[in-house]
């Protein structure tokens, strides 16, 4: 009878434990849901922010194309230069 007692026991504590594994996998699904949900969110307020700032600043897309270009090209040749500002000492 003891034995029995002690299985039905250890049986119940695994059934606990397997619900309470399986309602935390649900909460993680839910957060991974809602996760994707905000960068969503975000990456669309963010586009809209953007085109706001264009409209605001009166600039032509060719002008904003060409600010990109002269400031990919100074942090190029930023690194080429070893990262840092170069000062002559002359």
């Amino acid at each position: 009878m003891v034995k029995k007692s002690m299985t039905q026991t250890l049986k119940k504590k695994t059934e606990k434990f397997e619900k309470e594994l399986e309602k935390v996998r649900t909460q993680k699904a839910q957060l991974v849901d809602k996760e994707k949900k905000l960068v969503k969110d975000i990456n669309e307020a963010k586009a809209e922010y953007i085109v706001a700032l264009m409209s605001e600043s009166g600039k032509t897309i060719e002008e904003l194309e060409r600010f990109v270009q002269i400031e990919q090209e100074a942090q190029v040749n930023q690194s080429e230069n070893g990262g840092g500002a170069y000062v002559s000492i002359n």
